[in-house]
């Protein structure tokens, strides 16, 4: 098996939680339902078809940056008992960062590794809102080895396979993220996660995705 291995970044971004309205909070990183999604901007996937498209997609994310973020103040347009304006105080991640590693059938993932070898996409990639554009940095094509025993992950992992050793040198989060979603684009599955912030997380893990590449561990959604 083999896996493709990009980078993105951007100054800003945000992946708003659906159960938030005027107050629009962001998850603490990006997910695999919007991953699938960056990367059907790279290939130039129509949205309505990305379901079916990346059914078969095996994701893992790596958090590169620091999680901090900024609350900004926008100005939202009510339509309703007449146009109004009201003020409302969204969140963003700044200066998110993510490695991704992808596995697909074989056609599509020399497709998306030529287009990120070249470096022209179909769409604009951006990380969870349009102002956000990123830039894309193609690292190359690896192997993927399965890992029989491992006591740590490089990647995003659900907290029930994994109990997380406490390091105080090392800032760990956790959130509870859309894993999959339908042909609606209706998020339908969640998983909390956990993460060390630009480190390794170490405990004792229990999965069979647990896949090398190279030479980091990934947990592959």
């Amino acid at each position: 098996m083999k896996s493709v291995v990009f980078s993105a970044k951007s100054e800003y971004g945000r992946f708003r939680k659906p159960y938030t309205t005027t107050s629009a909070l962001t998850f603490l990183c990006i997910h695999p339902v919007a991953a699938k999604g960056l990367i059907g901007s790279l290939m130039g996937i129509d949205k309505s078809d990305l379901y079916e498209e990346t059914k078969d997609l095996k994701i893992g994310i790596e958090v590169l940056g620091e999680i901090n973020k900024d609350l900004q103040s926008v100005k939202l347009l009510s339509l309703k008992n007449g146009m109004f304006h009201f003020p409302s105080n969204i969140e963003f991640l700044r200066c998110p960062h993510y490695r991704f590693y992808v596995m697909w059938n074989e056609n599509k993932l020399n497709e998306l590794n030529d287009k990120l070898n070249v470096g022209e996409w179909e769409f604009t990639p951006y990380l969870g809102v349009s102002e956000s554009i990123a830039k894309i940095n193609h690292e190359g094509m690896s192997e993927v080895l399965k890992v029989n025993k491992a006591d740590f992950v490089n990647t995003i992992i659900p907290t029930k396979n994994i109990l997380p050793k406490i390091n105080l040198n090392i800032k760990m989060y956790s959130d509870k993220i859309p894993v999959k979603n339908n042909s609606n684009r209706e998020y339908i599955e969640y998983e909390k996660i956990v993460f060390a912030e630009k480190n390794p997380l170490y405990g004792e893990i229990s999965s069979d995705d647990i896949y090398q590449v190279g030479g980091k561990n990934v947990y592959f959604f």
